[in-house]
């Protein structure tokens, strides 16, 4: 019985021996593999962008020689389209904001030593745009009354520069936003009421139009500038009538 357990012990142990031996072949030959001829990207080819300019993504990966990076999609721009080979990083960044209402997609291309590898980026569809880029009131105050389009409403935000908002007053019974169709609606914010300047330097800010990722985080997707003439006093005026 003892000679035998010794047998089956080193027939194990044999096995386990060819097991090692068999998994350090694969691996020596998955690393040569990453090694020769070619490009493997390592990153997660599949990536998914908001719908404004200077989004960006990188992707690491390996040329087994003298690489090219290119992309005919003229919202995406690949920032670094070549390089000598080896370990290196792809960085693209969108140029364009997206306003087709519909998901896009662009192909980037890589090439070393005749091998082609693609890596796939998407640009989200949330838009939403203000109809003017600025907005002014005299000293007096008065309503905003600014109209924007959007093809989302459920996570739409407003929100304004932190100085600007202890001078506004909301009117508002419910919100006025009316639903035109399933991809885009028009909406009209004519319910903030800005109050009067006192001060004698004129009040600017900004408006933004946002998509909410959550109840803390949003993505910044239009600005309206706004600006209010400053309180010009009685004896001023007087002066400035001569």
């Amino acid at each position: 019985m003892a000679v035998s357990s010794k047998c089956h012990t080193f027939a194990r142990m044999k096995q386990m021996r060819l097991f090692i031996l068999a998994a350090i072949i694969l691996l020596l030959t998955g690393c040569l593999q990453d090694k020769v001829g070619g490009v493997r990207v390592y990153s997660e080819p599949n990536v998914e962008l908001y719908s404004i300019p200077n989004q960006t993504s990188e992707f690491l990966f390996y040329a087994s020689g003298p690489w090219k990076a290119t992309c005919t999609e003229p919202w995406l721009q690949v920032m670094k389209e070549s390089g000598p080979g080896g370990a290196d990083t792809l960085k693209v960044v969108t140029t364009q904001k997206n306003l087709t209402g519909e998901v896009r997609k662009a192909i980037v291309t890589i090439v070393a030593d005749g091998e082609l590898k693609t890596v796939e980026v998407t640009q989200r569809d949330e838009f939403a745009e203000f109809d003017q880029d600025e907005f002014s009131l005299p000293a007096e105050g008065g309503m905003l009354d600014v109209t924007f389009r959007s093809n989302f409403r459920d996570s739409l935000v407003l929100y304004v520069t932190g100085t600007l908002a202890k001078y506004l007053e909301d009117t508002r019974d419910e919100d006025s936003t009316q639903q035109a169709t399933r991809t885009e609606f028009k909406g009209r914010i004519n319910w903030l009421r800005v109050l009067p300047n006192t001060d004698t330097v004129p009040r600017k800010g900004f408006f933004y139009l946002a998509f909410a990722l959550d109840e803390n985080r949003h993505v910044s997707l239009d600005t309206l500038k706004f600006q209010q003439a400053a309180f010009v006093p009685d004896s001023l005026k007087g002066d400035s009538l001569k």
